[in-house]
């Protein structure tokens, strides 16, 4: 008994010498809440100002004596009603939240007070780590420690994330209702308080319904916690709210602007100063761009849960103009463009045939194509299939195994050329894939991002530029705190980069259709574009390209469920979009020129055989 008791002591010893320790460091590691209202301004590439940040947001600063004391009260009370005890964490509110969480078997419920959100709102990124999770509660000590809790208050009330682009209790008032924030209602104050715990889910601008039901349950704590009597309750409940129409904010930048805000956090990382210190940062952003390709994504996508993603780069620079990392970033701020691993499905095989065409195959070599079983090795077999189970049992071209893509043609030459070789060639664009049959039909998973990198190589004639948002950064004083000086490297072979993209304008091209219609026909812009499709049982691609733009576009369900036919072309629908509407009416668009050492030949694009009724095609010169 003697010896618990004394382990007990020992470890309540060592607790709050821990403590002690934890907080005299937060009480002398400086922590200047001033500096961190630097702005960060973001200019579009034609020099215009794209974002203006505080905090790392899109903000107008208001002193806590211009927010009224109800409000204040409210959000205290709903937030974290012992803020004014504590000392930056509620070890009581942790305690009831992970009570309420094993009850109910998940995350229903969480422990940070005020502060911690505040540290995490200033000073932090959203990810979900313990260290992550440590550093919100060192920030949070520091503020208790140095900080008075107005300041605090102050500081989270401005920081608050209401959806669509909007920041801050009193941006939010004007935008939801038309008015400052000491005309709100005891509702229209219950509504504002429940938002910022989801926009997606509680914008009343998006599911009032759902919007309803969070104020209820604002309004109910507000009663319990004395804050309004029940006269007041029962009103709130039954006035008509009428939210403001006029208030507009376009979020069609958003995903970029976060884009760029996550490079920033991770260069302060490696030197830290950029956030800290403010400054001007010159980005790639074209916002006519980014508006054809939001239009696009609008214009086809419907209301289910389907996600569209998309990105847009500039070839011969790497330059990214425009993002869609999902169909409404109100709806949700992950950037799948960016951050989302698929299999990229067929939209792989073009980089296997570049590796043919270099390993001495020409866009008329030809392979049968039937129902195969492959014997990969001793033990083991492969017997991919066509879409459709269907066949054109006889010889196809190159070609035309690209504009169908045929699968059985993609195995054969992946065997053919050795299973490394397609393996190597991801690895030279810092993409991890195993060496395995199934390879050549697209099973590794990468981002939209990487896969548009391998494209745009293909669009800059073989060069390789690694995709950039950021130009340059300097601070207030005029130095410049990064500048990027891009690298091109021949990753790929002029001619045979170029023969691959002429023969990638064969999948429009109904010249190709055998068993079935080229995988692009009927999608082909109006100006010369070189593109290929993929399509899995969870997802649908499409990537392509011209000397000016690479435009790559992702649909599929976050979940991964099975994609059903009626969503198979919504990546084309926005494809064919967007790229018409980069050129004017009656703009032809640019294409590449054959080099001295290739030939055009004009040949049956299913056979490889020369034709006069066929389509061009640039060959090696064999002369």
């Amino acid at each position: 008994m003697k010896k618990g008791l004394k382990a007990i002591i020992a470890f309540s010893f060592i607790g709050v010498l821990i403590l002690f320790i934890f907080y005299l460091a937060a009480a002398f590691i400086p922590l200047d809440l001033n500096s961190k209202k630097e702005n960060i301004t973001l200019y579009d590439i034609h020099g215009d100002i794209l974002y203006e940040s505080n905090f790392k947001k899109n903000l107008t600063w208001t002193d806590i004596e211009e927010i009224p004391v109800f409000l204040q009260d409210m959000v205290v009370s709903i937030e974290d009603k012992r803020f004014y005890s504590h000392i930056g964490f509620d070890p009581i509110r942790i305690v009831k939240a992970m009570s309420n969480n094993l009850l109910s078997m998940e995350i229903v419920e969480g422990g940070s007070t005020i502060s911690q959100q505040m540290a995490k709102n200033m000073f932090l990124s959203n990810e979900q780590t313990f260290s992550r999770k440590l550093e919100e509660l060192f920030y949070a000590a520091q503020m208790e420690m140095q900080y008075d809790k107005s300041q605090i208050l102050e500081g989270y009330l401005n920081t608050l994330y209401y959806g669509h682009g909007i920041y801050g209790i009193a941006s939010a008032s004007q935008f939801f209702f038309g008015v400052p924030m000491e005309e709100l209602s005891i509702a229209q104050a219950a509504m504002l308080i429940g938002i910022p715990n989801g926009p997606s889910l509680y914008s009343p601008l998006i599911n009032e319904e759902n919007a309803k039901a969070r104020q209820t349950i604002m309004l109910d704590v507000l009663l319990h916690n004395e804050l309004i009597n029940q006269k007041e309750y029962t009103q709130a409940l039954q006035e008509d709210l009428n939210y403001n129409t006029e208030y507009e904010v376009s979020e069609d930048n958003a995903y970029y602007i976060q884009a760029v805000l996550d490079e920033l956090y991770a260069m302060d990382k490696k030197s830290p100063g950029i956030f800290s210190q403010g400054g001007y940062v010159n980005t790639y952003y074209d916002p006519q761009v980014q508006e054809k390709l939001s239009a696009a994504i609008r214009k086809h996508q419907d209301d289910s849960e389907l996600e569209t993603s998309a990105i847009i780069t500039q070839p011969f620079s790497g330059n990214i103009l425009a993002i869609a990392g999902g169909k409404d970033y109100t709806l949700s701020q992950y950037n799948r463009a960016l951050y989302s691993k698929r299999q990229v499905a067929s939209t792989i095989k073009p980089l296997l045939y570049y590796s043919a065409l270099e390993s001495g195959f020409t866009p008329s070599t030809t392979f049968f194509s039937s129902p195969t079983t492959f014997q990969v090795d001793e033990k083991n077999t492969y017997a991919p299939t066509n879409y459709n189970n269907n066949y054109p049992n006889r010889d196809i071209s190159l070609i035309n195994a690209i504009s169908m893509s045929d699968n059985i043609y993609a195995v054969k030459t992946h065997l053919f050329l050795g299973m490394e070789t397609l393996a190597n060639s991801l690895n030279a664009f810092h993409i991890e894939a195993e060496a395995n049959p199934s390879l050549a039909l697209g099973t590794v998973e990468m981002s939209l991002m990487e896969l548009s990198s391998i494209y745009n190589t293909f669009a800059s004639t073989g060069l390789y530029y690694e995709p950039s948002l950021i130009d340059s950064i300097t601070n207030y004083y005029g130095n410049t705190l990064y500048e990027r000086n891009p690298q091109q490297i021949r990753l790929l072979g002029l001619d045979a980069t170029l023969m691959l993209n002429q023969m990638l304008t064969g999948t429009f091209d109904l010249k190709n259709k055998t068993v079935s219609f080229p995988t692009m026909y009927g999608y082909a812009p109006k100006v010369e574009v070189g593109a290929k499709s993929g399509t899995s049982d969870f997802d649908s691609l499409v990537v392509g390209y011209n000397p000016d733009y690479t435009v790559a576009v992702w649909c599929g369900f976050d979940d991964s469920r099975y994609l059903d036919k009626e969503y198979y072309n919504v990546s084309k629908e926005v494809f064919l979009e967007t790229f018409n509407s980069l050129y004017e009416e009656g703009s032809i668009g640019p294409w590449y020129q054959r080099s001295s050492t290739l030939v055009s030949k004009t040949v049956d694009p299913i056979s490889g055989k020369e034709s006069l009724l066929g389509s061009e095609y640039w060959y090696r010169n064999q002369k």
